[in-house]
This record gives structure tokens, C-alpha cells and sequence, in this order.
């Protein structure tokens, strides 16, 4: 009697194609933050493939994720580029968004529920745990970012207000691209680490005035840093300055 030998090789394929995409898709994302790829620039999809040996399908899955994070966009019959960050644009709605989160800690302050307070400390805790195994990769980049927008985003959702919710959310998208050059070009984990710690302890406290005011220093630290990229920006411009770019491993 014959045996049935078990077709096991297919269940390994969805996965592998998995870990394709997401090796594209972070290729790609530091190629961009780490200015080897500039603003501006062209996507050739051939040249792509060719200079990171990145396959097609894994290429244009990545370009898709990086278009949603406003990495990169695309115009018809032109495929995609990678965005602008146009620094003015941005301090402005540093502006807007200073006031907003300021106002979203004084809300939470006084709203949250004992458990939502309990779930901004816990993602606290999880930042105390990157910072105590920090290693400088692309991983790590990505995460430090998640993290920090989940304390924001767990403060917004405490504050209860929908209107205000969807507002700073909206700005936050616009911010996206600016937010992952300030973590990959300006390397002050230690100090957000901080800025983070004031705003979760006074709402912990429920010290609403506290709490503004450690919301308002954050985001004028994020303006500063805006500054400093603007001016190496316009170094690197200046120079010509552009890093080759590099294969995988």
C-alpha cells in the first residue's frame, strides 16, 4: 500500500513571501530616511531591482506601504518618487499640533478612566524596554516611532472628544514623513524617552498643568529638531553630498 507523503513545502511559501516584502519594504524606508535616496528623486523600478536585488512584486508592495506611510508618491505615467519634506510646511504644523496636544493631556488628564491611565503606562513601560535593549537599526528606528505615537495615540483616544480626535489625527498624517526623518536623522531617543516620561507621569498624577506643559516642551523639541535637518539638508545639498547606495546582506 502507497503512502500519502504530506505536501508540506507549500505552507513555507506564504510566509517566505512575507518575509520578502517586509525586507523590500524596510530596505527601501531606510534607503529614504537615511537620505541615500533623496527627495524628490525618481523611483526607476529596474534600477531598484537591480541596486538592492529586490524582486518586482516585492518591490511594488513595498512602494504601495511606503506611498500610505508618505514615504514616497506616485503621479500617473510617472510611477512613484520619493516625497518632499518641505520643513516650513512642517514647523507650521509643529504649531498647530502643539496646541493640540497640549490641549489633548489637559482633556485626558481629567477624563481618562483609571484603566485607560493604566494602558499609557504600559506603553511607557515598553519604551523603558527599548531604551534598556537600544540597538540602531531599521527595527529599532520603526519601533521607537510606533511606540511613540501610541503614547499620543492613547492619550487622544482618553480624551473622549471626537472633533478633537479626528483634527489631530489629520495633522499627524501630514507629519508622518517629517516624523520618520527626525528619528532616523536626529538620534535623541534618550531625550524623547524623557519628554515622554514628564507627559505620562503628570497625567498619572492627574496634574493637568503639568501635563500641557510637558506636551508643549515635546513637540518645540521636535521645531528644533526640524531646524537641525533644514540645515543639514542644506549641507548635504550644498556639497552634492549623496551616500551610494548599498545591497543587503
Amino acid at each position: 500500500m502507497s503512502e500519502t507523503i504530506p505536501h508540506s513545502a507549500p505552507a513555507t511559501a506564504p510566509k517566505k513571501r512575507g518575509v520578502l516584502r517586509e525586507k523590500a519594504f524596510l530596505t527601501l524606508k531606510d534607503a529614504i530616511l537615511s537620505g541615500n535616496l533623496q527627495r524628490g528623486e525618481r523611483l526607476s523600478e529596474a534600477r531598484l531591482i537591480q541596486e538592492f536585488g529586490i524582486g518586482r512584486t516585492p518591490l511594488r508592495e513595498a512602494l504601495n506601504r511606503l506611498e500610505r506611510e508618505g514615504l514616497v508618491v506616485s503621479q500617473p505615467n510617472s510611477g512613484y518618487s520619493v516625497a518632499n519634506l518641505d520643513v516650513d510646511a512642517v514647523c507650521d504644523l509643529l504649531v498647530v499640533r502643539e496646541g493640540l496636544d497640549a490641549m489633548a493631556a489637559e482633556i485626558a488628564t481629567e477624563t481618562a478612566s483609571d484603566e485607560e491611565l493604566q494602558a499609557l503606562a504600559r506603553v511607557m513601560d515598553d519604551i523603558y524596554a527599548l531604551d534598556q535593549a537600544h540597538e540602531r537599526t531599521p527595527e529599532v528606528y520603526a519601533r521607537e516611532l510606533e511606540l511613540g505615537l501610541e503614547v499620543h495615540e492613547v492619550i487622544l483616544a482618553a480624551t473622549h472628544n471626537a472633533p478633537l480626535i479626528e483634527i489631530t489625527r489629520r495633522v499627524y498624517d501630514q507629519l508622518r514623513l517629517a516624523l520618520w526623518v527626525e528619528v532616523r536623522w536626529i538620534d535623541q531617543w534618550t531625550m524623547a524617552v524623557a519628554e515622554h516620561r514628564a507627559i505620562v507621569e503628570a497625567m498619572l498624577d492627574r496634574d493637568a498643568p503639568r501635563a500641557m506643559a510637558a506636551a508643549r516642551a515635546h513637540v518645540r523639541s521636535s521645531r528644533d529638531n526640524m531646524q537641525m535637518i533644514r540645515e543639514v539638508a542644506d549641507l548635504r545639498r550644498s556639497r552634492g553630498s549623496r551616500i551610494p547606495m548599498r545591497k543587503e546582506k
